[in-house]
């Protein structure tokens, strides 16, 4: 799901240029800057990267589904939580070298993946309802 990879992305260029730290640090946000200190990062900068990934997700799901917006909404957190997940399993694991699997348990106590599933899930919440159909 590119809207994944785009709220990381921009989690790592705003961390990159130390934009909006601002609000209490969210513990494992980026887990592959464990090693250096990097993976908690402030709350309104989780917030500015991952409602917009999540908006432009829900826009896309709009146009490309008939679900409702509870139902789209849903669909992205299981997606974009299966996503983080493996993608936090892998950055432990390279930083210790060690197997992935053996770093799946730890996600589930993570509070940025957590963060970000949710920031998305309003994301989608706020691409809006279908319009309705006109009669023609």
């Amino acid at each position: 799901m590119l809207a994944v990879v785009w709220g990381v992305g921009w989690l790592y260029l705003l961390r990159g240029v130390g934009a909006l730290d601002i609000g209490p640090k969210v513990a494992g946000a980026l887990p592959l800057e464990q090693l250096a200190g990097g993976a908690a990062q402030p709350l309104l900068r989780l917030v500015v990267a991952w409602v917009p990934a999540g908006l432009v997700a829900g826009l896309a799901l709009t146009r490309g589904t008939h679900l409702s917006p509870a139902g789209r909404a849903l669909l992205l957190a299981l997606l974009a939580w299966v996503l983080l997940v493996l993608a936090g399993a892998a950055s432990d694991a390279a930083a210790v070298s060690a197997s992935v699997q053996s770093h799946l348990p730890d996600q589930l106590t993570r509070a940025g993946t957590w963060v970000a599933v949710a920031l998305m899930s309003v994301g989608v919440l706020l691409a809006g309802r279908r319009p309705a159909r006109r009669a023609a």
